[in-house]
């Protein structure tokens, strides 16, 4: 499967943008404001892993990740912690699947978290300075996008050439067998 790209990346934020502004108009009508905040922070941030798990290469844990979130947004819901908190909450799942998911190392998950925050800082910007949820969702996801240019993503498929394979250690344990073999002969 292709790794995605920065112009699927920001389909996919006017995609959440425009879905998010609508959800942002209709919730308020018939749910609280709190609640209507929170289903939408929730509804994007499990749209979002499941783009990025339908997206990734690798296929173990899916069904574990999405049962992770799951605990995660219910024990937000239950502990009622701050729009902030589940913001960072889902921020946090984000990152968590980006990092397991996509890249190969400490350094590009590091790279990987410090872009999640910048987004989180965008998009608060964003909601402070026009009051819009479209454009903070907009911002988000538009800095979230960015992520295909980190160094050394989406090379999770690389790691082989990091270890040697059981048939090379084979192959290497048996040559170091052989080489023995030949100078013991060789000195008698």
């Amino acid at each position: 499967m292709k790794s995605p790209g920065i112009f699927e990346g920001i389909t996919l934020a006017i995609g959440a943008s425009l879905g998010g502004g609508i959800l942002a108009a209709l919730l308020p009508t018939v749910l609280s404001e709190n609640t209507s905040a929170r289903i939408l922070i929730s509804a994007l941030g499990l749209g979002y892993l499941i783009y990025l798990l339908k997206r990734s290469d690798e296929r173990t844990g899916r069904v574990v990740m999405v049962v992770l979130w799951l605990i995660a947004s219910l024990a937000s819901t239950l502990l009622d912690t701050s729009l902030p908190g589940l913001l960072m909450v889902q921020a946090g799942m984000v990152w968590m699947v980006r990092s397991l998911y996509f890249h190969a190392s400490v350094l590009p998950a590091l790279l990987d978290l410090g872009l999640v925050c910048l987004s989180l800082v965008a998009s608060a910007w964003a909601i402070l300075q026009t009051g819009s949820v479209m454009t903070a969702i907009w911002c988000f996801f538009l800095t979230q996008s960015l992520f295909v240019l980190i160094p050394g993503f989406a090379s999770g498929g690389d790691n082989a050439s990091c270890f040697n394979t059981v048939e090379a250690d084979r192959f290497q344990s048996a040559h170091r067998v052989a080489l023995d073999a030949v100078r013991k002969l060789s000195t008698h």
